[in-house]
């Protein structure tokens, strides 16, 4: 008896890694860390004994490069879904620095298509992994007597962060971080991005 298998409903990351990503990281290092001194109290939202930015960095000239690579890779993403060929991106982004012991606690982002993590500076792999709940909520009220998990009856999935490495995902898949167990800062950018038709209302 042969048995074939087809995906439904898969949630997807996509990610890439930056060619030039020890320079790029090097000036993106510095501007995370002179945004923390003009305001070091920071917001407060899913972080947890870690500082966080405003929502800003797309309002900010000195991000411009970093911005219009979250815009290109997330056009890139659009594209092969088949997003209407007329859509207008537009972003969101703020800094995450996460000393020792900081986390980020399980949540998604509403109100946006997709959002995403790009990884500045870490000490892996004692920094903490992103992670992913499965959507599938109703597959956790039964779960299966399994002896290793698969793609298919995993609860959460683990990604080891990289330094120069982005990750993008559907706002509706709810994640988190793990806890900072390294001797140094977990610095990233985080991002969410709306896909507006031209000629929309909120367009």
């Amino acid at each position: 008896m042969e048995i074939e298998t087809q995906a439904l409903f898969p949630s997807l990351v996509w990610t890439t890694l930056f060619d030039d990503r020890v320079s790029f990281n090097a000036k993106l290092l510095e501007l995370a860390e002179q945004m923390r001194r003009k305001d070091p109290n920071g917001v407060s939202n899913t972080n947890v004994k870690g500082w966080q930015s405003p929502n800003i960095l797309q309002n900010l000239e000195e991000f411009g490069d970093i911005n219009l690579r979250i815009l290109q890779a997330c056009e890139r993403i659009a594209e092969s879904q088949h997003y209407q060929p007329n859509v207008v991106l537009r972003h969101q982004a703020w800094v995450n620095i996460s000393p020792p012991g900081a986390s980020n606690k399980l949540h998604y982002h509403a109100n946006c298509h997709f959002s995403g993590v790009y990884y500045i500076s870490l000490k892996a792999p004692e920094c903490g992994s992103i992670f992913f709940r499965d959507p599938r909520v109703a597959s956790r009220m039964f779960t299966a007597p399994i002896t290793r998990q698969t793609d298919f009856t995993a609860e959460e999935v683990r990604m080891r962060p990289e330094e120069g490495r982005i990750y993008i995902f559907p706002g509706w898949l709810e994640h988190g971080v793990e806890e900072n167990k390294s001797d140094q800062d977990r610095v990233s950018i985080s991002f969410n991005v709306l896909a507006i038709p031209q000629g929309s209302p909120i367009g």
